[in-house]
Formats: structure tokens, C-alpha cells, sequence
């Protein structure tokens, strides 16, 4: 399994659109093949920085997840919204 945490901060006058946005990616995204997890968090502090929580069965299930329509079209969107590039950590699980 893959997991992984994908860090947006969204301009501070976009927040409301940069939310529905990733929102967006939520129900297409939890219908692939090999999606576990797929969550989006709202820091409790800072409103405009953003956390998806996810795992998947493996680094290639990712990666069709970020050639698909609804990946690319969102990522499009989000150029202008955002503060800068969505940050993307791959994890391995410890413990």
C-alpha cells in the first residue's frame, strides 16, 4: 500500500472556491480501482491550507489517479487559486 498526503494552500481570497475544487475530486476519486482512502482535511488554523489524506494499492493506482480527467481538470483550476504547487508526499507505512 501507498500512502499518501497532498498539501494546497489556497489564496486567502479563493478559499470558498479552492475548497469546492478539491471537493470536487472527492466522489470521482473514491469510485477508482485500488482508492482506500481518499480524504479531504481543512487545517483548523489556517482555513486556506488544505490536506488530502489517502492510500492506495499501489504506486501505479496512483498514478492513473493523476492522468485522469477529473485529476487534470482540477489541477488546471486550481493553478489560480492556489499560493503555490500542491505539495505531495509519498509514505510507507511504519509500525
Amino acid at each position: 500500500m501507498l500512502y499518501v498526503i497532498a498539501k494546497s494552500i489556497s489564496k486567502k481570497e479563493d478559499i470558498l472556491q479552492t475548497q469546492k475544487t478539491l471537493e470536487a475530486l472527492i466522489e470521482p476519486t473514491r469510485k477508482e480501482e485500488g482508492c482506500i482512502k481518499y480524504e479531504l482535511l481543512q487545517d483548523h488554523t489556517n482555513p486556506e491550507v488544505f490536506f488530502f489524506d489517502e492510500i492506495w494499492e499501489s504506486k501505479e493506482r496512483l498514478n492513473a489517479h493523476a492522468s485522469s480527467t477529473h485529476f487534470l481538470q482540477a489541477q488546471e483550476q486550481l493553478k489560480s487559486l492556489l499560493e503555490s504547487p500542491m505539495e505531495v508526499y509519498l509514505l510507507n507505512k511504519i509500525g
